[in-house]
């Protein structure tokens, strides 16, 4: 419990145990500034009640005290969200970093003050650090928060400095020292983050080295019974941006090329779908359209993504994470999660299609009437016929949650999981295969992108351009996957033969696809023409 030491702290406690200033924050003045920021994930859903869940005080130093708090918001749709704030009082916005960080203002003793969003303020962080440091445990009441420090920062580490970043969306994240980022979750679950979980045991368990350090979490045990993760420490990684940024710009190199020799895209090597190839097996002339150094990359990629999931199989001790054949309750799991999305996914559709045209609008008129072929796909998955292993897997792997470094190698990051997924959902056991679905969905994405870019001066018809950049796509996925089933496979790790192989990639590519449908037509809509265009070609095949 914090200790007070001085008359306006003293207040701002008290003023915190106040029924109606809590009912006040939870009402008005908390919601409005969640709805200010890019982490409140539930904007366009009307809430019904807010309410702070649990409060924390958090001794700043002798003279500060802040508030760590989870807020339950309960929406008219009939379903709750949880979300974690940081609170602390200060004179002025001079002593935060960031107006983001301004909640409200607020008099205490007849003195004015700022309520802020205490993750802006540094003496806050610095705190935070130090406690992380200590590993000391917070508690009130019959909850406590734990604050653990790992491998990494195991030898004294004094606090220097720390920065809020700014390129967040779904949590907020501080550097320290200039080594270290805490991301903290601001969207919370009523269980132990899927993140942290695969994180720490990839960085503390395995062999695994491509993949953020664990450095140390804070975790809110509520009533003894549920860990709630609020927060995770990594180290911080050198790299020169997400693998997604450099490999449009190698998209981009291939179509100049193209533009420059005057190949005709009908000349290009055509390769078949889920063909394995090795960078020899590619005619020279199409190579030198790609770029040698741009397969090299790519089968660094897959190498990388390989021994991740290799890390991930090999553990047999831990329940969590020890590998699992495919059963009847997985198909069902499996089958009732999809044809929800499915459904969804239609419903969003028929209701936009208005506001869509051209290419975009003949797309989603397709996917409509095609609705019985998808639903019918989707529900022939049959797992009497699969021999391979089900483990915990990223679950949202793409080409934006790889950061690429100086020397051309590359680090997996973010294992959150699907935004939309729920908690469980997140953390059962799939085939990696649905990971290496996602990485090809993204090399196609790249791909489509470049060639719906206005920006670019493109010189072939809309035709050719589909043609070059579907020979690309298959030619580069060709290699990763060569790649990552000759790693997967000289390691033991258990993904089945080769018709098993393509059978999960087809059932997984479509799913990513169609989940893809829904992101884009929420944050993106011009771009909703990639997985419906993805989802066409699947079809078609």
């Amino acid at each position: 419990m914090a200790k007070a030491t001085n008359n306006r702290d003293i207040e701002w406690i008290a003023k915190f145990e106040d029924e109606d200033f809590r009912h006040q924050l939870s009402n008005s003045i908390l919601p409005k500034y969640m709805m200010s920021t890019r982490w409140y994930a539930a904007k366009t859903q009307k809430a019904k009640t807010c309410r702070i869940e649990m409060k924390m005080p958090f001794q700043i130093n002798d003279q500060e005290t802040a508030f760590f708090i989870t807020i339950e918001v309960n929406f008219e749709a009939g379903f709750t969200e949880y979300y974690f704030i940081t609170l602390a009082l200060v004179d002025s916005s001079d002593q935060i970093d960031d107006a983001k960080g301004e909640i409200t203002p607020l008099v205490l003793d007849e003195e004015q003050g700022l309520l802020i969003d205490a993750l802006y303020y540094e003496q806050f962080r610095k705190a935070l650090y130090k406690q992380i440091l200590s590993q000391k445990t917070v508690t009130d009441g019959n909850t406590k928060i734990l604050f653990e420090k790992g491998k990494v920062l195991r030898s004294s580490q004094t606090y220097e400095s720390s920065r809020v970043l700014g390129f967040d969306q779904s949590n907020t994240s501080i550097e320290f020292n200039g080594k270290y980022f805490f991301k903290a979750y601001r969207r919370l679950f009523q269980d132990a983050n899927p993140d942290l979980e695969l994180t720490k045991f990839l960085s503390d368990e395995s062999d695994f080295n491509n993949c953020p350090k664990y450095a140390g979490s804070v975790s809110w045990i509520k009533n003894e019974y549920a860990t709630i993760s609020i927060g995770i420490m990594q180290e911080r990684i050198d790299n020169i941006g997400e693998a997604w940024n450099h490999t449009l710009e190698m998209m981009k190199g291939y179509f100049e090329r193209i533009q420059a020799t005057d190949m005709a895209p009908e000349d290009i090597q055509y390769i078949n779908k889920f063909d394995f190839n090795s960078p020899d097996d590619i005619r020279s002339d199409f190579r030198l359209l790609i770029g040698d150094d741009v397969l090299e990359k790519v089968e660094k990629m897959a190498l990388r993504v390989a021994e991740m999931h290799i890390a991930l199989f090999k553990n047999k001790i831990d329940a969590k994470f020890f590998p699992i054949p495919f059963n009847g309750d997985y198909t069902v799991w499996l089958k009732n999660r999809i044809i929800y999305q499915l459904n969804a996914r239609f419903i969003l559709v028929e209701e936009n299609l208005n506001k869509l045209d051209g290419l975009a609008k003949e797309y989603a008129e397709m996917f409509v009437s095609a609705r019985e072929e998808i639903t019918t796909r989707f529900l022939a998955f049959e797992e009497s016929q699969l021999n391979s292993s089900r483990i915990r897997i990223h679950g949202d792997l793409h080409l934006g949650q790889i950061l690429m470094n100086e020397q051309d190698d590359f680090y997996i990051i973010d294992y959150e999981g699907e935004p939309e997924s729920t908690i469980r959902d997140r953390k059962v056991k799939q085939t990696p295969l649905k990971d290496v679905a996602g990485m090809l969905r993204s090399f196609h994405y790249g791909v489509y992108a470049v060639i719906f870019d206005d920006k670019l001066n493109h010189k072939l018809s809309r035709e050719e351009l589909f043609e070059a950049g579907e020979k690309y796509y298959r030619a580069i996925a060709s290699v990763f996957l060569n790649k990552y089933v000759t790693t997967a496979m000289n390691k033991g790790l258990n993904i089945g033969y080769e018709s098993e192989i393509r059978y999960l990639l087809k059932y997984h590519l479509l799913e990513k696809a169609v989940y893809e449908i829904g992101y884009e037509l929420k944050a993106r809509p011009d771009w909703v023409i990639i997985p419906l265009t993805g989802i066409k070609q699947i079809l078609e095949d």
